[in-house]
C-alpha cells in the first residue's frame, strides 16, 4: 500500500512561531489609537501646554506596560467563567474596576517614566502642582484608564469561555498557544522600552525648545505608538533576540 501522502508533508502550523506573529484586531487597534490620541487632544484643542501632554504621556506609557504584564498568560490562569460575567452590565463593571485598578498602579510606574520631564521642567520654572491640578490634566487621565481597561476586558474575554456559574475555574479549554503568548510578551515589553528611552530624548526637546514650533514632535510620537501597537510583529523583528529568548 502507498504512504499516506499527508504524513510526509509538514502541516502549515509547523512554521517558526516568529513568522506567524498574529496581528491585532481592529477593535483592539482602535482602542488603543484612541488612548494615544487623548494626551494631544488638551494640547492641540483645549490650549493645553507641553508639560501637561508629556505627564499624560508618561501615563499612558506605565498603562502601556500595565496592559503588557496583565494580558500575559500564564498556565495556572482561568480559562472558564460564571456565564452571567457576559452580561452587559457586568462588563460594565468590570471594566470600572479593572481602571481603578490600572490608574493606581500606573500612577505609581510613571513615576519613574515621567522623571525626565520633572528634572527638564525645574529647570526651566514648571509648576509641576498647577499643571496637575487641572480639570485639563485629570479627565484625559480617566479617559485612558477606562479605554486601558476596556483593551484588557477584551483579552480577557477572548481567552476564558463561559462555564458553570461561580468562581471562576480551570476547567474550560487553554485557547491559543501559551509559549508563543509569552514570546509576544517579552518582545512587546522590549519595544515598549525602547518607547519610554525614546520619550525621555522627547521631554528634553520639547521642554527646552518646544516654544521653537515642535509641536509636530507630539503627533509623530503618538503615530510610533500606534505603529508599535498595531504591528508587533515589526517590533519581533528589530528585537529577535529577545524575541527568540527560551
Amino acid at each position: 500500500m502507498g504512504k499516506d501522502s499527508s504524513a510526509s508533508q509538514p502541516e502549515p502550523d509547523a512554521a517558526p512561531a516568529i513568522g506567524r506573529t498574529p496581528r491585532m484586531s481592529s477593535m483592539n487597534i482602535a482602542i488603543d489609537v484612541v488612548r494615544h490620541v487623548v494626551p494631544l487632544l488638551p494640547l492641540y484643542l483645549f490650549n493645553g501646554n507641553v508639560a501637561s501632554y508629556l505627564l499624560l504621556t508618561a501615563f499612558d506609557l506605565s498603562l502601556g506596560l500595565m496592559l503588557i504584564v496583565g494580558t500575559t498568560r500564564d498556565r495556572g490562569d482561568v480559562t472558564s467563567v460564571d456565564p452571567r460575567s457576559r452580561w452587559l452590565v457586568m462588563r460594565l463593571i468590570a471594566v470600572l474596576a479593572v481602571a481603578v485598578f490600572l490608574a493606581i498602579m500606573a500612577a505609581i510606574i510613571a513615576i519613574p517614566i515621567g522623571m525626565p520631564a520633572y528634572m527638564f521642567g525645574l529647570f526651566t520654572g514648571i509648576d509641576w502642582r498647577t499643571v496637575m491640578s487641572q480639570p485639563g490634566f485629570w479627565i484625559p487621565v480617566v479617559g485612558m484608564s477606562l479605554l486601558a481597561a476596556a483593551r484588557y476586558q477584551s483579552a480577557f474575554e477572548s481567552w476564558t469561555t463561559p462555564g458553570r456559574r461561580g468562581q471562576p475555574t480551570r476547567e474550560g479549554p487553554v485557547i491559543g498557544n501559551l509559549e508563543e503568548d509569552r514570546k509576544q510578551s517579552l518582545a512587546a515589553k522590549a519595544a515598549q522600552v525602547t518607547l519610554i528611552a525614546t520619550f525621555a530624548a522627547l521631554c528634553y526637546v520639547l521642554i527646552t525648545f518646544g516654544r521653537s514650533g515642535l509641536y509636530v514632535l507630539p503627533m509623530l510620537y503618538a503615530a510610533l505608538l500606534v505603529f508599535y501597537d498595531a504591528r508587533p510583529d515589526v517590533a519581533h523583528r528589530i528585537f529577535p533576540k529577545l524575541w527568540q529568548e527560551k
